[in-house]
């Protein structure tokens, strides 16, 4: 029955695309399957609980003094993933600030909000999802009153800390609730500018009905749609893989503030309702779509680190250490018959003392890794590889 909707409404949308003139020529609609892209992932949200597979059921959880406060409150029912807050949540992240969220990916020190905060829990690095270009779509439901406020981002996974950039596709504000805000920080990144724009509908209404937001991210820049138009489009030129994060905040003590003034008149449960989440990849020029059943990876590049001898280090996060090199990459590029790109996550063997130990010195040492996130089916035994080259004084950039 759900999926049954999905496609009415797939065809309705397909009709707002057709006539409006700022759409994407290669916009792909809303069923699963999409000609010309491949569908890399997606969330129905069928089941009882968050899936574990495909999410991290955590917020954020390096920050808080009680790691408890990350965990989302949700119910899912009926094929909706509903975020909730209640009048009782105990999910106070910080003060006066309430929220319920979730990640495809977590690790020590993710996304310094405050510079003057220290990372309090040394968090295990994980991912269910990370990738890099692509077409993202979700379809939902907002949240009206005064302090509230839902949000779907994507942040660096900060391999290298200067990898930080965060795109947001969007903040829908409770006291706003027909305007969206589509913003692009740079944060640590200095190749990437600010831009924001938040266009308001005249006839939507966020909070009352469920809209498809769409996501478009090329290597030349990102594009946001709220049902089939174009509301966002910037030059960004983001060269490394992102995760997504998606999270509803009620902040209890906001007064005069961007999200307005907390109105205790607005009744709890409040929520942020989620239908589904899909990932597409464009199958490039000169391939073709093939069934899922004859995919097949045809290669998997390895991961490379360039360091410079004696200067290896260790990543560590206020105090946090893991054996990996600081800026090794959490990912390889996998490549499939029909030319998409996939980047997965790899668990890396931890650096041994010896290992260590050589880094610092010219030459090269391998490192194996897990690949995380598909079938052994398709993966077939194959293994992930780290390359760390260590170069002499003479052959460090200026």
């Amino acid at each position: 029955m759900k999926l049954r909707n999905k496609m009415l409404w797939a065809g309705c949308l397909g009709w707002l695309v057709g006539i409006s003139q700022i759409c994407a020529q290669d916009y792909p609609a809303s069923p699963l399957g999409k000609e010309g892209y491949r569908l890399i992932f997606h969330d129905e949200f069928d089941g009882k609980e968050i899936d574990r597979s495909k999410w991290i059921p955590e917020y954020l959880p390096s920050w808080p003094e009680n790691r408890n406060v990350c965990t989302p409150t949700y119910e899912m029912k009926d094929g909706i993933l509903r975020l909730i807050i209640d009048k009782n949540s105990k999910n106070e992240f910080g003060d006066g600030m309430y929220i319920s969220g979730f990640m495809s990916a977590s690790r020590t020190g993710m996304h310094r909000y405050d510079p003057k905060r220290k990372a309090l829990h040394n968090i295990k690095t994980e991912a269910t999802q990370i990738n890099q270009y692509g077409y993202y779509e979700m379809r939902a439901k907002m949240q009206t009153g005064g302090g509230v406020h839902c949000a779907w981002w994507l942040i660096g996974f900060e391999d290298n800390p200067d990898q930080s950039c965060e795109v947001d596709i969007f903040e829908i504000l409770g006291t706003d609730e027909n305007r969206i805000w589509s913003t692009v920080h740079s944060w640590k990144d200095s190749t990437i500018q600010y831009h924001t724009e938040h266009p308001w509908f005249a006839n939507k209404k966020l909070a009352e009905e469920f809209h498809v937001y769409g996501f478009d991210w090329m290597p030349e820049g990102v594009t946001v749609y709220v049902d089939g138009i174009r509301v966002m489009s910037h030059q960004a030129a983001i060269t490394y893989p992102l995760i997504q994060i998606i999270s509803f905040y009620d902040n209890r003590k906001a007064k005069e503030a961007w999200t307005g003034t907390y109105d205790p008149s607005v009744p709890y449960p409040k929520s942020f309702d989620i239908d589904y989440i899909r990932m597409y990849k464009k199958i490039p020029e000169g391939y073709h779509a093939v069934p899922e059943s004859e995919l097949q990876i045809v290669s998997v590049e390895p991961a490379r680190l360039q360091v410079s001898e004696g200067e290896a280090k260790l990543r560590n996060i206020d105090g946090h250490v893991t054996r990996e090199l600081l800026c090794t990459p959490s990912y390889v590029n996998v490549h499939y018959n029909d030319g998409t790109v996939t980047q997965q996550f790899v668990e890396w063997e931890s650096l041994s003392e010896e290992a260590f130990r050589l880094v610092q010195k010219p030459g090269t040492v391998i490192v194996n890794g897990k690949i995380k996130g598909l079938p052994e089916s398709l993966l077939k035994k194959k293994e992930a590889t780290l390359i760390i080259t260590t170069t002499g004084k003479a052959g460090k950039n200026g």
